[in-house]
């Protein structure tokens, strides 16, 4: 692998503009790696969601299932988004030449990302051990819910930003904040 590193920068030092080819295939591959993920890790972070109804279902507690499947549906919405969205959106990854700023305005996206899904999944966690009682439920549900709201918003946020990117942005202002 090094060997091939090597070779490929020796090309890339003499083709005009491959590095920077292979820089903008390497951010729309790791994009693509994160969203993948955390769109898994989305997935999993329905196992304890689906236990919570099951338990409720078989304990005859049909009528508090509602919050539950709400917070559900959410987490499936929001998993989707994220694993579906087109990589690269609106030229951001096609820029040769991103400044600094921009790309640490998303790495900072992605992290609040990671962040929010930590939390989705300690709320979902917090819903199943929680839903012994209506009332314990209810608020469990309603802070995994808030929690999955916010991810959603947060995911909005960084695909608005990548889709408002201009490459002529003024070199050195942050692009977001």
């Amino acid at each position: 692998m090094s060997d091939q590193r090597n070779w490929l920068e020796r090309l890339g030092d003499k083709i005009p503009g491959y590095s920077g080819y292979v820089a903008k295939e390497r951010r729309r591959d790791m994009d693509k790696l994160h969203r993948e993920h955390l769109a898994e890790r989305l997935r999993a972070a329905k196992q304890p969601l689906n236990d919570a109804v099951r338990e409720l279902t078989s304990g005859g507690r049909l009528i508090e299932i509602g919050p539950v499947d709400r917070v559900l549906k959410k987490v499936d919405h929001v998993e989707n988004r994220v694993r579906y969205a087109s990589y690269g959106y609106a030229g951001f990854f096609d820029a040769v030449k991103i400044e600094e700023p921009q790309l640490d305005a998303i790495y900072r996206f992605d992290l609040a990302l990671v962040e929010k899904v930590e939390e989705l999944e300690r709320r979902a966690e917090e819903l199943k051990s929680n839903g012994s009682t209506p009332e314990g439920l209810k608020q469990a549900a309603a802070a995994a819910e808030r929690a999955a709201d916010d991810l959603n918003s947060t995911f909005d946020q960084r695909y608005q930003a990548i889709n408002n990117y201009k490459p002529d942005d003024t070199p050195g202002q942050p692009m977001f904040s």
